[in-house]
């Protein structure tokens, strides 16, 4: 196990996690996921059924690249997506269609498996520290067991805008009642959503790079670390 300290880490008040490839692996669910969808696209509409999982992915890659607010809300983003498909394809109320088969895909994207060390560092923070959820994906916390943990879970909407932009950070920043940004550390996954909006934000920055090794990023936080468990020996006393 390897953590690297870039710069001081000043006192902590409280903890922001981001939840998807942070807390738990988020490829394999999401592959599940998007493949249950497109089959049940598939079935209902069966005009779409050349429209395969590798087809979706492209579009929602070309809707993401059209607007760059869009695509840091993995929700409305997917809704697009889907809606755009189904309005392709010659499906009627595609916008109707959309929502159902999102909520499809919301059942099967909240299929998640934490392990146990997880489950006891969370609970282990906790004891110590609010902790906040700030993802700009759709996963609930109670739905992938992880409720009792945060006191707060924050996402992109019609109000907040998702990672980098600070909209998220600073919801987090209020409902936790702190005094100034630097009070809460983030960890998270990606250099640029969660390493530099939380630092443009003024937050402090832990960046979770598991299959690296530990190299300084491009944009610089306060420490790297290759195992979320790793928290509990960084983190200032």
């Amino acid at each position: 196990m390897a953590w690297q300290y870039h710069r001081r880490l000043s006192p902590v008040k409280a903890i922001s996690f981001d939840l998807d490839d942070t807390l738990y692996e988020n490829v394999p669910v999401m592959k599940r996921a998007e493949q249950h969808v497109a089959q049940f696209i598939a079935q209902k509409w069966p005009q779409t059924s050349a429209f395969d999982v590798k087809a979706w992915r492209a579009l929602r890659d070309q809707v993401a690249a059209e607007d760059a607010e869009l695509a840091s809300n993995m929700t409305a983003l997917r809704l697009a997506t889907l809606e755009k498909g189904l309005s392709q394809c010659g499906v009627n109320n595609a916008e109707q269609g959309a929502k159902e088969a999102m909520e499809v895909f919301l059942v099967a994207r909240n299929e998640v498996d934490i392990d146990a060390e997880v489950h006891a560092m969370l609970a282990s923070l906790a004891a110590k520290y609010p902790l906040v959820a700030v993802s700009n994906g759709n996963a609930d916390i109670h739905r992938i067991g992880l409720g009792d943990y945060f006191v707060g879970a924050f996402q992109p909407s019609d109000e907040h805008r998702g990672k980098p932009y600070s909209d998220l950070f600073q919801a987090a920043f209020d409902h936790l009642e702190l005094k100034h940004p630097s009070e809460m550390l983030h960890i998270g996954d990606h250099p640029i959503s969660d390493v530099f909006g939380a630092l443009s934000f003024g937050a402090q920055a832990v960046w979770y790079s598991p299959n690296d090794s530990l190299q300084t990023p491009v944009w610089l936080p306060h420490a790297s670390i290759q195992d979320v468990r790793q928290l509990d020996h960084i983190l200032p006393s």
